[in-house]
């Protein structure tokens, strides 16, 4: 099995492993960071770190945010998009390089003193966007091992339509719709994460379940948090593993739903 990918995005608490041998027997094997409960800002950088016999994983990710504020009749979302690439010196190393300009549909990313590339955009911010609405094209210059890429990732983005609660009541079992609200997916987490404690669960993306059940017994492992700094994530993702001048690299979409949430 070939470990494929982890991310980290420490402030919105997402962290997403993947497993596969290939696309019909993906396994999943997300471990999360603890949650920062604190009026949400732009994501921190993402770090991920491939195994198996890949060069590099480059990841675009979308996210929508939910969140609570005090006195206001419904939640506030926040759209962002991001993007992540690391490079390494070698098929299956966990040395990360420095692989020249990386970018995303012309969209700079901005290499971290660990030689990861990283691009946050949102309403406000400069980019605005990172034009995934137009496609993905990835374009690499190259360096240290790595070849030049211009690489397109076709197909679509995986989506999640269903509804997010607000509240979560340890004493019953809770249920997320799946099913068709999952499209265009290898695979989906359903996360639910507090400062202590997290609970993870991964499913097939291709036909998800109808929904994704969390027992009372499992729930009643979770504190209770009142300020709505728990988090509750469904998070859909598919990839794409192109060889690129014979080496193999990771192109990865993903869409992530995540919502803050009470715990009662």
């Amino acid at each position: 099995m070939k470990n494929l990918l982890k991310t980290t995005i420490p402030a919105l608490a997402i962290m997403l492993g993947v497993a596969s041998c290939d696309k019909t027997t993906t396994t999943t094997t997300p471990t999360p960071t603890t949650p920062t409960p604190t009026t949400p800002t732009a994501p921190t950088p993402v770090t991920p770190t491939v195994g198996g016999n890949f060069w590099g994983v480059m990841v675009a990710l979308k996210m929508e945010f939910s969140y609570n504020v005090t006195g206001a009749p419904f939640p506030v979302s926040l759209d962002y998009d991001m993007a992540v690439a690391n490079f390494y010196n070698g098929a299956g190393s966990s040395t990360v390089v420095d692989a020249g300009t990386v970018s995303v549909n012309s969209n700079n990313l901005e290499k971290q003193t660990n030689n990861s590339y990283y691009k946050s955009a949102t309403t406000g911010m400069t980019p605005s966007s990172l034009g995934y609405s137009s496609g993905v094209q990835w374009q690499v210059a190259g360096g240290n091992g790595i070849p030049s890429i211009n690489y397109t990732h076709t197909g679509s983005f995986p989506e999640y339509s269903g509804t997010l609660p607000s509240e979560i009541n340890r004493s019953q079992d809770l249920e997320i719709d799946l099913g068709s609200k999952v499209t265009g997916a290898d695979s989906v987490y359903v996360v639910i994460i507090t400062s202590s404690k997290q609970i993870i669960k991964a499913y097939d993306g291709n036909p998800a379940p109808a929904k994704a059940t969390i027992t009372a017994s499992e729930l009643g492992s979770l504190p209770a948090v009142s300020d709505n700094s728990a988090y509750l994530e469904v998070v859909p993702f598919t990839y794409a593993m192109p060889i690129i001048s014979g080496k193999q690299f990771v192109a990865i979409k993903e869409t992530a739903a995540v919502a803050s949430v009470k715990i009662n």
